[in-house]
C-alpha cells in the first residue's frame, strides 16, 4: 500500500487489507489503549461508547475493568462493525453499530462515558464532533480522548494524509470551546512497532474532560 492508500484504510479500513490494518492496529496502539483504559472512572454497570473500536480486539480488557459494563462500538467502517459483531456479539451488554460521530443514530444525554482512541485524526472540522459527543453524554459524564502528538505523527509519511494533529493543549481548549470542563491531559512516552513494522519512539496523550452537570 501506498502512504495515501494506507491512510484511507486508517480511517476506513475495508476489505482485506482493512483486516490487516485492524489487526496491526490491535497490537501496535496497546500502549495508549491501556493509558486511555487508566483513566477512565466507569463504575460498573455504566454505559460506554467507543468511538472508532474497529474491530474491538481490545474489548476483552476493557470489560475485565469494568464489570457488567453496557457498551456500544460506533465505526465508520461497515467491515470492521461486522468483524466486531463476529468476534464479540454474543457477550451480553455489547453491541456494535455502523455510522459517524457526528450524525449517529444514538440517544442523547445517555452515555457516562464517551471513549476514542487514535481517531480524533480524523474529526475534520473537529468542533461538530466534541458538539455531538456533548450531546450524547449524560450530564457529569466523562471524554477520554487517547491519541499521539503531533512531532509522534510527523515521523512517517502515512501521517501527511488526511490526519488532523495536536500537541495536546491546542486539543483541551478546544474541548472548553465545545462546552466541557476539567479538560486534563497526561503524556505517555512510547516505543512501539508502526502499523509499517518500524519501531517509533512516541508520545501518547490522553486527553480527558466532563460535561457539566449542571446545564445551561
Amino acid at each position: 500500500m501506498t502512504p495515501e492508500q494506507l491512510a484511507a484504510q486508517l480511517r476506513q479500513p475495508t476489505g482485506a487489507d482493512g483486516a490487516t490494518v485492524a489487526g496491526n492496529m490491535n497490537s501496535s496502539n496497546q500502549p495508549i489503549i491501556a493509558n486511555t483504559y487508566a483513566a477512565l472512572t466507569l463504575q460498573g454497570a455504566e454505559r460506554l461508547l467507543e468511538i472508532g473500536p474497529g474491530s474491538a480486539g481490545h474489548l476483552p480488557t476493557l470489560l475485565a475493568q469494568a464489570p457488567d459494563l453496557d457498551y456500544t462500538g460506533l465505526d465508520l467502517s461497515a467491515d470492521m462493525v461486522k468483524a466486531a459483531d463476529a468476534l464479540h456479539g454474543f457477550r451480553p451488554g455489547v453491541r456494535f453499530t455502523h455510522g459517524d460521530i457526528r450524525q449517529a443514530p444514538l440517544p442523547e444525554n445517555h452515555y457516562h462515558g464517551i471513549l476514542a482512541i487514535n481517531v480524533v485524526y480524523f474529526w475534520q472540522p473537529l468542533a461538530p464532533a466534541l458538539h455531538a459527543i456533548y450531546r450524547h453524554l449524560k450530564p457529569g459524564g466523562q471524554l477520554c480522548l487517547g491519541l499521539r502528538d503531533r512531532q509522534s505523527m510527523s515521523t512517517l509519511p502515512v501521517f501527511e494524509h488526511g490526519f488532523l494533529t495536536y500537541e495536546g493543549p491546542d486539543l483541551m481548549q478546544a474541548l472548553a470551546d465545545a462546552g466541557f470542563e476539567q479538560p486534563a491531559m497526561t503524556r505517555h512516552p512510547e516505543d512501539s512497532v508502526s502499523v509499517l513494522g518500524q519501531v517509533m519512539h512516541k508520545t501518547g496523550l490522553v486527553v480527558t474532560a466532563r460535561k457539566p452537570e449542571s446545564q445551561p
